[in-house]
């Protein structure tokens, strides 16, 4: 049987891109739930469990827009096909990653990662996500100027 999602505003990029504090920023003023794929620490788009996720996404059958953001949201053609919207978040690696390791007790761990098999899986899974997307942002902006963005862009795709 065919699940009947309400539109989904997907947001994808780098771990440590923003892409979480955006998604709520733009899902506040559209009045929108999150839900967010839960993938940073997988090595590729195959950890994402895709049969959680639209329990997640049914949970919200009656919500008019679901923003979904994840590492992988993009990588996944599912998530990619049934989105309305694709943004992603263009964040340069060393800023995502000073993010996420600041983000941790210890930062060597995720440092370590990013040498052993980080840089090389963003480069196969998640930069190409950069051409697949409807809209692509600067991460580095303010918050409220990229979620003004989104916002405006969604409007006027409607």
């Amino acid at each position: 049987m065919m699940r009947v999602l309400p539109p989904l505003l997907v947001i994808g990029g780098p771990a440590g891109s923003g892409k979480t504090s955006i998604a709520g920023a733009v899902a506040e003023r559209i009045g929108a739930p999150v839900v967010g794929l839960d993938d940073s620490a997988g090595a590729d788009q195959h950890a994402v469990d895709l049969i959680t996720l639209q329990g997640r996404l049914d949970n919200h059958e009656d919500a008019p827009l679901v923003v979904v953001e994840g590492v992988f949201a993009l990588a996944l053609p599912p998530i990619r096909w049934a989105a309305r919207w694709t943004v992603y978040v263009d964040t340069p690696l060393d800023i995502s990653l000073a993010r996420r390791a600041l983000g941790q007790d210890d930062p060597r761990a995720v440092l370590q990662t990013y040498l052993d098999t980080g840089r090389a899986a963003h480069a196969r899974n998640v930069a190409p996500g950069r051409q697949l997307a409807d809209l692509v942002v600067d991460g580095t902006e303010p918050l409220p100027a990229i979620a003004a963005r989104i916002h405006q862009f969604v409007l006027s795709r409607s």
